[in-house]
């Protein structure tokens, strides 16, 4: 990109706001190829943002705000005189919210990136909306005995304790009862000086009986575009049922669901994308279909890990590339969801839940050689720490590929149980 044309030099400068473990570099770079040019924002005081700025100036501009105040980094941004600007990572969102504010660029306000990226404000404003929800209740400090007395008296349980600001399942655990509850709060691991984090409660969405058994999971994803306020939806993601406690197994596009289903969880997405308040951006809703119907575990003001390469897999769509579009204020509609000429997929293959290092990982070689699969990526090597608390993130070995339909999916998604060992202590 030193030596850029003049054709490129005329595209836009968009501010991108990096964070190391979001998207791969070089997929959001070629995503920009022919819409605009990139100004990465970096925190070189993080080591692993550090590490990787001599790369990224190759592929676009470098602001460096380490140490800055918000204001600081605004002028420093603000002076490569940006058209745009977009976060991916939800870590960023509100952080990118306010300096956007101050440089006058479109993209979520504050306020909205705090319902998206806070757990209990979001539900909040869902049922303010009339979006069916879990029933919710923010947990207390450990010492305010008064709040837990009050929560005692209304949480309902089973349930689901979370982090107020998390990602990827990380520390997710069920809870049983309210003495449960106290003792899994104080296990909660916490942030070196940053003291325990917030917590919320969830009420357990029960599945549906006449769903038991079913290979598949009885929750999905929606993947939407808003541009200028309408929201068009490009597909439905499918799961497989997650591992203990809660770590995804498994994505697909699209979803095994059919009509009347698949439109009351649109229907669902939409009503919380309104009730939010998002006007532009590429969104990642999760719903449940429960025996009451459907209702909206989780809204993210993102694109959704790996949804990209299914999407494109499945229908010839590409996200990424689109998400770079809206922030620009370009209008992205679609009159109705792309159609799909075959499955997309991505599994996460876990470690047993009391695992906690990694000795061996048998069989990747073989499954390589399976038909539709293109891609195995082992995460998680021998010697590796791995631990349930870690969520998504903290999978074994990754599969990608695309199958013809959702049974070879299955037989696929079996092979894979019954042909990879993992194997540790």
């Amino acid at each position: 990109m030193s030596e850029n044309s003049s054709a490129e030099r005329e595209l836009p400068l968009l501010a991108f706001a990096y964070h190391p473990r979001s998207f791969g570099t070089m997929a959001i770079a070629e995503a920009t190829e022919g819409i605009c040019r990139l100004l990465w924002i970096l925190d070189t005081s993080d080591p692993e943002v550090g590490s990787m700025a001599r790369f990224l100036r190759r592929v676009g501009s470098v602001v460096d705000i380490a140490g800055m105040e918000l204001e600081e980094a605004a002028e420093a941004v603000a002076a490569c005189k940006p058209k745009a600007i977009l976060a991916l990572a939800d870590p960023l969102l509100l952080w990118t919210a306010r300096l956007a504010e101050l440089l006058d660029l479109q993209f979520l306000s504050p306020e909205v990136a705090a319902r998206l990226t806070d757990k209990y404000l979001q539900r909040e404003a869902l049922q303010r909306g009339g979006v069916p929800v879990p029933g919710f209740w923010p947990v207390p400090d450990q010492d305010d005995e008064a709040r837990w007395a009050e929560l005692e008296q209304g949480a309902t349980f089973p349930a689901v304790l979370k982090p107020r600001s998390g990602e990827g399942s990380r520390d997710i655990v069920p809870v049983h009862s309210f003495p449960e509850l106290r003792s899994l709060v104080e296990q909660t691991p916490q942030e070196a000086q940053a003291g325990p984090p917030e917590m919320v409660l969830e009420e357990y969405l029960l599945d549906r009986p006449e769903h038991a058994g079913d290979h598949f999971a009885d929750y999905v994803s929606v993947e939407s575009v808003v541009s200028d306020g309408r929201v068009s939806h490009l597909a439905i993601t499918g799961r497989f049922p997650p591992a203990e406690p809660f770590r995804e197994t498994g994505f697909f596009i699209p979803s095994a669901f059919a009509e009347p289903e698949t439109t009351a969880i649109v229907q669902a997405a939409t009503a919380a994308v309104q009730a939010i308040g998002i006007r532009a951006g590429i969104l990642h809703t999760e719903v449940k279909m429960t025996p009451q119907g459907p209702r909206v575990i989780e809204l993210n003001g993102r694109i959704g890990g790996g949804v990209p390469e299914m999407l494109a897999d499945a229908s010839g769509v590409e996200l990424m590339a689109m998400a770079f579009r809206v922030a620009l204020g370009e209008s992205v509609v679609f009159d109705s969801m792309p159609a799909c000429k075959q499955v997309g997929y991505l599994l996460y293959v876990q470690a047993p839940y009391a695992m906690s290092t990694i000795t061996a990982v048998e069989g990747l070689e073989r499954l390589r050689t399976q038909p539709g699969v293109q891609e195995v990526t082992l995460n998680r090597g021998p010697g590796s720490a791995v631990s349930w608390r870690s969520g998504n993130h903290g999978h074994v070995f990754s599969v990608r590929g695309s199958a013809p339909d959702h049974e070879a999916l299955r037989v696929l998604e079996r092979f894979v149980k019954d042909e990879v060992q993992i194997l540790g202590e």
